[in-house]
């Protein structure tokens, strides 16, 4: 992800804050650096739209009464920094979300349907969900009550269900979506209507509970299906690949396939006067359909670092490993001060359509989207990999001394700044710019230590065995140094969990 920002060298940017099969979740190496036992604080939920209960679970079952609080059975799925996020006991397979929108009222009227897999024997599901009426949740087949918090949300099956089976839950619901303040820093996310009507979802790092109930964690990885209906002639797109399209009675319905697992906070819709633009060029080069949600004055005459990305994605997948999924490109949208890396369909703010951040959220797409960060600590996993990616661009384009020069001129302005380290963010400003920064300056303290082949062979490697699912930082030291045979503790230490910014490695 990124915001606006002012460039501290030629062509370089200080970023500040961003960014059906079921994924192979991360079985993570321990990390085997130092760090203080100060890892960030335990935040506070997030403001969020009040609910009313509209159904009751037993009280001797110790959740709800119609007149008392949800008290949540499940304290998340495990996150250090947001121990409300995400919840346990099952593992989604796909989310199917039909939504109708109507823009006049701005009622988002939704049937979500929910395919998991229990992990363990389940006498209620608990899932991340804010706003919104609902009139009736199934699980499979029959009617279940369910009781609510603000942010939770918590159901009873009929029946139990058993350790390993399949299991759907369906939910109807409608209201007017509502972007809330997110603890990890002072931004809204989720729903959001831009100055000129459009509608667009920026998720990043908990906004996908604002618009469909979800295991709203990165550790929960699932496949989408989108069927969104809106009048005509506006459209709607979201992430994946367009497989249908059908109107009747002033309204359309766009369906649209994410067939590759993708992290909750990474779906998002798209709702305006747009056009889908084919790139015919790029997608030649890249070897997938590029394609770009546009407004209309865009639309003639594409902006030049937009029909870049082909040369992007071709330029990339030699350096990371094939481009992870079966399309891109990026949606331009108004009043938005930032671009987030939605998986397929990265949403760009007008002020961001520079070729340097379009650099950053086509490198999101393998770190960050294909593999994503287990816990929200380690947020450098990837801002600071798609920062790099920036450097490599800037490399390749005016030469390894440019590079060199650059990013050591970067050091020195951080050097002193009183950042926090970038592997120990806080948990109220999860995107402080040592994440992207330093971050970025670790990759090129490890290319520096290793060399090009061995450092070039990591990322690879790394991309190539946690895609689809979820890594640690622990897990990225752990093949940097089975690739490149050396003990890279002291580097790590020092770059990510020191006081300061270290000096290069002398080459």
């Amino acid at each position: 992800m990124r915001r606006v920002v002012t460039p501290l060298i030629v062509l370089a940017l200080v970023a500040a804050a961003c960014s059906g099969s079921s994924e192979t979740r991360s079985t993570t190496t321990a990390v085997t650096v130092s760090t203080p036992a100060t890892a960030g604080a335990t935040t506070t939920a997030p403001t969020a739209v009040s609910v009313t209960t509209t159904s009751a679970l037993e009280t001797d079952r110790g959740i709800a009464t119609d007149t008392g609080p949800v008290i949540p059975l499940q304290n998340g799925i495990g996150d250090p920094y947001y121990p409300a996020l995400g919840n346990t006991g099952y593992d989604v397979d796909h989310y199917t979300l039909e939504f109708a929108f109507d823009p006049e009222t701005d009622v988002l009227s939704g049937i979500v349907t929910i395919n998991a897999t229990a992990e363990e024997r389940l006498d209620r599901v608990n899932l991340d969900f804010i706003g919104f009426d609902i009139a009736e949740i199934i699980v499979d087949g029959s009617n279940a009550d369910f009781a609510r918090s603000d942010v939770e949300l918590t159901i009873r099956p009929p029946t139990v269900l058993p350790a390993g089976e399949e299991f759907s839950i369906q939910l109807r619901y409608s209201g007017i979506p509502q972007p809330v303040t997110s603890p990890a820093a002072a931004f809204g996310v989720g729903w959001t209507t831009s100055p000129t009507g459009q509608r667009f979802v920026f998720g990043e790092p908990d906004g996908a509970r604002t618009w469909f109930p979800a295991n709203d964690h990165p550790l929960d990885k699932a496949t989408f299906t989108f069927l969104l209906t809106v009048p005509e002639p506006l459209l709607a797109a979201a992430n994946g690949i367009l497989v249908d399209r059908s109107t009747a009675g002033g309204q359309s319905t766009w369906v649209w396939e994410m067939n590759d697992p993708m992290a909750p906070y990474l779906a998002t819709v798209v709702i305006g006067d747009f056009a889908i633009v084919d790139d015919p060029e790029s997608s030649d080069i890249a070897g997938i359909p590029v394609r770009n949600v546009l407004p209309p004055d865009l639309q003639a005459s594409v902006p030049e670092e937009v029909l870049l990305q082909g040369e992007m994605i071709e330029f990339f997948a030699e350096l990371f490993g094939p481009f992870p999924f079966e399309t891109y490109g990026i949606a331009v949208v108004d009043g938005f001060p930032a671009a987030l890396e939605n998986q397929t369909l990265s949403v760009f703010g007008r002020p961001l359509l520079d070729e340097i951040v379009v650099v950053h959220e086509l490198a999101h797409q393998w770190f960050g989207d294909h593999v994503s960060t287990a816990q929200w600590q380690d947020i450098w996993l990837n801002e600071g990999f798609a920062s790099y990616a920036e450097w490599l661009w800037i490399e390749a384009n005016l030469g390894t001394g440019a590079l060199a020069v650059g990013i050591t001129q970067e050091r020195d302005r951080f050097v002193g700044a009183g950042f926090p380290p970038p592997g120990l963010p806080p948990s109220t400003d999860l995107f402080s710019p040592s994440v992207y920064r330093i971050g970025a300056m670790t990759l090129h303290a490890l290319r520096l230590t290793v060399g090009d082949e061995a450092f070039f062979t990591t990322l690879r490697t790394y991309v190539g065995r946690f895609g689809g699912g979820t890594a640690t930082t622990g897990d990225f030291i752990a093949v940097a140094e089975e690739v490149s045979g050396q003990d890279l503790d002291e580097l790590f230490t020092d770059w990510l969990f020191g006081a300061d910014v270290p000096e290069f490695p002398v080459e």
